[in-house]
């Protein structure tokens, strides 16, 4: 169970789902860095990409799946909801009109970064996938905004799943800064990945889980402050 803060307050129940156990680490060591009072509560499903991917992430029965994690969620008194698995941006945008605590997607605070930033950024992807989906939700995003997105998502080759993920992350992200403003690793997933391409890189590098961790706590501080 969560301790209380220096404020003596408890920290907020914050709920994150996972599509693999790969997004669990990174999700976890973002809390460490940005918001160590908080002992995120993980639940794991390792069928919804498979399923996604065989079906289509806006299938009726992964809509209905993903209804039901977010009732899961209020029945375990979450103060917020933090989806980590970056293919299901239209699911997850019904948990959000359903349910009354935050429910974040994964890119959602890293694309108000990217949508900010001055000049062309990218957002590099792993599973390919994520590709369009990720496209169409930060065109969402910049739309209802009203900005306009100078980002390009980029796949980095025969990456997901590989033993030299990582290397290949890293490689690709010395290739492509040059060209761009900042970078973005666009996965829970890639964020083992963020330091290295950090030291290697000369222009900014995000990830997803930082960016989330630092939304979340942004607008529970701001909706609970300290007396």
């Amino acid at each position: 169970m969560n301790g209380p803060d220096s404020a003596g307050k408890a920290p907020p129940r914050i709920v994150l789902v996972s599509a693999g156990q790969v997004s669990m680490a990174p999700a976890d060591e973002a809390f460490r860095a940005g918001w160590p009072q908080v002992k995120p509560i993980h639940v794991l499903d390792e069928s919804l990409s498979t399923d996604g991917a065989r079906l289509g992430p806006a299938h009726p029965e992964i809509l209905g799946r993903f209804d039901h994690l977010g009732e899961y969620a209020a029945r375990m008194r979450a103060d917020a909801l933090l989806f980590t698995c970056s293919a299901f941006a239209r699911a997850i945008g019904r948990v959000q009109r359903a349910q009354p605590f935050p429910v974040l997607t994964p890119n959602e605070a890293l694309f108000d970064r990217l949508l900010a930033t001055q000049g062309r950024t990218a957002v590099l992807v792993t599973f390919p996938a994520s590709l369009e989906a990720l496209r169409a939700e930060l065109e969402a995003q910049a739309s209802a905004a009203k900005a306009e997105p100078l980002v390009d998502f980029i796949l980095v080759p025969d990456a997901f799943g590989a033993p030299d993920h990582d290397s290949k992350v890293v490689d690709q992200c010395v290739r492509l800064a040059g060209r761009y403003q900042a970078l973005a690793l666009g996965q829970f997933s890639m964020a083992r990945a963020l330091e290295a391409a950090r030291r290697a890189c000369p222009v900014p590098v995000w990830d997803t889980p930082g960016t989330a961790v630092a939304k979340l706590r942004a607008a529970w501080e701001a909706s609970n402050p300290v007396q």
